[in-house]
C-alpha cells in the first residue's frame, strides 16, 4: 500500500521507532550487564573469597603447612 515505506514498527516509524530500538537495546544491554554480573562474576569472588580466609587462618597460625597445601590445591581445581 505504501510502497514499502513508513508502514512498519521499524520502518520509518520516525521517533516512536527509533526510541522503542533504543528501548529494546537498553534492555538487552541490561540484560547482559546483569547475566554477566550475577554468573561470572560472583563465581570468581566465592573462589577468591575462600581462598582469602584460608590464607587468613593460615597467617594466623590456626592450620598447619600441609593442611594449607591440601585445602588451596582443592579450591584451585
Amino acid at each position: 500500500m505504501f510502497g514499502g515505506w513508513g508502514c512498519g514498527l521499524y520502518n520509518g516509524g520516525g521517533l516512536w521507532g527509533i526510541g522503542i530500538q533504543f528501548f529494546l537495546l537498553a534492555i538487552l544491554v541490561g540484560l547482559c550487564v546483569f547475566l554477566f554480573k550475577r554468573f561470572l562474576i560472583k563465581g570468581y569472588s566465592h573462589r577468591d573469597s575462600a581462598l582469602n580466609v584460608l590464607n587468613e587462618r593460615f597467617a594466623r597460625s590456626e592450620i598447619d603447612l600441609e593442611e594449607y597445601s591440601q585445602r588451596k590445591k582443592e579450591l584451585l581445581r
